[in-house]
This record gives C-alpha cells, structure tokens and sequence, in this order.
C-alpha cells in the first residue's frame, strides 16, 4: 500500500464519499503531514510550515462533522499553497492566501459534496472567506446542524436571564452585542462576551 492510498483510507471515514482521492493527492503532491487529532476547543485546525528536519504539517480536529472537516482541510491547505508561494512576504490571511483559498476549494463546490444549505452559504462565503469559519456566523449555524446530537444548545437559541453552563462555569445570558451576548459569570459577577453560536448546557 503507497502513502496515498494510506492517506486516502485515513481520511475517508472524515470527508464527504469521493473527496478523499483528491485530498490525498494533495497531500501527497506538496509533501505534507496530517495529523487527525482530538477535539481542540481553541481552534479545528492548524499548519505549520517546513522547519528544521519537517516538512509542511497540517492538522484537523477529528470531531469535526464531515463537511465542516473538509472546509478546514482544505482551509490549511490553501495557507500551504500561499507558504511555498510567497513564504513569510504576505500577510497568512491577506488576498494571497484569499485567492489561494478560493481556488483549492473550488472543485469542491458541488452538490454531490456539500447539501444544499451548506453550499448556499460556502458560495457566499467564499467570495470574501474570513480568516476562521467560526467568524462566519450564518456558516457556522448550518454546519452545526449536521453535528451528531449532543444535548446541547446554542446560546443564540435560549431566553435572556436564564442560566447555562459553558465549560465548568455558570453564567447568566445578557444581552447581544453584536455578534456576542454580555454575559453574567454566576457567583463573581464578572462579564465575558460568548459568541451567540457557543454549544451551552442549560
């Protein structure tokens, strides 16, 4: 068995049927190291550019549903494209890697990839992709409904006043502040503001 199809049956129970051979392709072509890892609550993916005795490393966190996995891959992937082509003389989310994002996910803007809903709003956007698709909010609320069940509600989803859990701490939601609720922490008082699409616990 060859190092692309290792990586194609490594990646084929994360990713829509059929994207897998592509991607492995990819990987392949530019040299890079996957890692799948565990859920990362500060970030769904990373790259790391070649260093010392490595070469270009990509990872995604393997809790990711199929189609928000896809998107983050191939999100990592595009900051690779725009490494080998302008290294450190751009900024890693400028027009560079825009362009560089655009055109790697391009050929999977299909409907026998992504459901309908979902590709609505990747269309859009990918007219102007933000630096993280947790900054899309109308995304985001999409590709968390084809998350497995997990008892959970988003925040934008429960009364104002009512208390929820989020992490080990207790709060009481406020109001939105734009993109974010002004939130109460339980017991101390002190404010944080929680993005209207956190996963809370009532």
């Amino acid at each position: 068995m060859d190092r692309e199809e290792r990586i194609r049956n490594a990646i084929q129970p994360f990713v829509p049927s059929g994207t897998e051979v592509p991607l492995a392709e990819k990987i392949v072509k530019a040299r890079c190291h996957l890692t799948i890892t565990r859920d990362r609550k500060t970030k769904a993916g990373d790259y790391r550019h070649p260093f010392g005795n490595q070469g270009h490393r990509i990872s995604v966190n393997g809790t990711l549903n199929q189609y928000a996995f896809l998107i983050t891959l191939v999100h990592e992937m595009a900051h690779l494209t725009n490494w080998e082509l302008h290294g450190r003389k751009v900024n890693p989310h400028g027009n560079e890697w825009k362009m560089a994002f655009q055109e790697e996910m391009l050929p999977f803007l299909r409907e026998d990839v992504f459901p309908t809903d979902i590709l609505k709003q990747l269309r859009t956007h990918m007219k102007n992709p933000k630096s993280a698709t947790v900054r899309d909010l109308d995304l985001m609320r999409i590709l968390k409904s084809y998350d497995e069940p997990s008892g959970k509600v988003l925040l934008e989803d429960i009364p104002e006043n009512m208390e929820f859990q989020l992490g080990n701490k207790r709060f009481t939601k406020g109001v939105k502040l734009r993109k974010r609720f002004r939130c109460q922490l339980v017991g101390t008082g002190r404010i944080y503001l929680v993005s209207a699409i956190a996963e809370v616990e009532l």
